[in-house]
């Protein structure tokens, strides 16, 4: 009948331990769930809490840039290294070339003289060869191991430009790292320097200045301003006088970095230094030829110093100044 052409097949018992066996089959081949990716962490709100932070962040980032300065010299390596076996392989085949003409020169020879099958390596022994016909299989023999020397040669270039793209990838993503730790530094810097913005005037100049930063040198510059009214005194480095240099050897102090020189001529010689565009708060000012005053740089054009002999620590503007010498930061 047309109908039994139709008829489905009749379903077979799979046996117990085979249908176990498709199931564990069935749930190897499904798709894992995928891991939930973990949201960051928030950062700390407090400064406290984002101090800790930066120092954990800047030992990464450190850590991330010599991992990055490493592949930086392994690329280096890799790079001679490529260029070297490169060299050797176009040296072995430049060395070749000669043999390989001579070869066929010898060997359109010998085919003229009637024995081809020395060119294609089907004679047997060498006697009674002719001289032309030995030097075809003496060449051939020299042009077969040059061959393989650069076989060798070629594989080695192959290698080495492996491994130098092997180290590029490793390189740019040591790179990418590093510049995710940074950004996380700065991050953690931006809400340090939020947290901790200073606004200050000065009773006796009347002058206001808003300090930034979260740095030592812009914490150094707080603690100095603490200091506004105390009176100059020579040589005097606090707690309740000071001198110019006396009042930065004192700040820093209060932040756990003592013993600096107490003279401006050896402070200049510290930390690095920083060009009159680049002031922020905490580099230290000098002024003269002989560099014999100096001053804390507040922002905003100001800094904060302990002037002359009847005068107390203030706040003046830079711009006062004619005898502006330099600046450096010591961190």
């Amino acid at each position: 009948m047309a109908s039994d052409s139709l008829r489905f097949p009749r379903h077979r018992r799979v046996p117990a331990g085979t249908a176990a066996a498709l199931l564990v089959i069935g749930l190897a081949a499904a798709p894992a769930a995928a891991e939930p990716t973990p949201a960051p962490s928030p950062l700390p709100t407090t400064e406290q809490g984002l101090r800790k932070s930066l120092d954990a962040l800047n030992t990464e980032a450190e850590i991330l840039t010599e991992k990055y300065n490493k592949t930086r010299v392994d690329l280096a390596a890799a790079r001679k290294a490529e260029q070297a076996a490169a060299r050797t392989a176009a040296a072995l085949q430049t060395q070749a070339a000669p043999a390989r003409e001579r070869l066929g020169q010898l060997a359109a020879a010998s085919y003229m003289s009637g024995s081809p099958d020395l060119v294609f390596g089907a004679g047997g022994g060498t006697g009674g060869l002719s001289d032309t016909e030995y030097l075809v299989r003496n060449r051939a023999a020299t042009v077969a191991a040059l061959q393989k020397q650069i076989d060798a040669a070629e594989q080695a270039r192959k290698d080495a430009q492996a491994r130098t793209a092997q180290v590029q990838r490793a390189a740019a993503q040591a790179e990418q790292a590093r510049k995710a730790a940074k950004a996380k530094v700065l991050e953690v810097v931006k809400r340090l320097d939020k947290l901790t913005t200073t606004h200050v005037k000065d009773p006796r100049s009347g002058l206001s200045v808003t300090v930034r930063g979260s740095d030592l040198p812009a914490r150094m510059a707080r603690e100095a301003l603490t200091k506004l009214g105390a009176p100059y005194v020579w040589a005097a480095a606090g707690p309740r006088t000071f001198d110019c240099s006396g009042l930065v050897v004192w700040a820093y102090a209060q932040l756990g970095k003592p013993g600096l020189p107490h003279y401006t001529g050896a402070l200049y010689g510290l930390g690095r230094k920083v060009g009159k565009g680049e002031l922020r708060a905490g580099d230290l000012v000098y002024f003269g030829g002989d560099l014999h005053h100096m001053g804390i740089y507040l922002g905003q054009g100001a800094y904060v110093h302990a002037p002359q002999t009847g005068d107390v620590v203030k706040i003046s503007r830079l711009a006062d100044r004619s005898d502006y010498a330099g600046a450096n930061r010591i961190s």
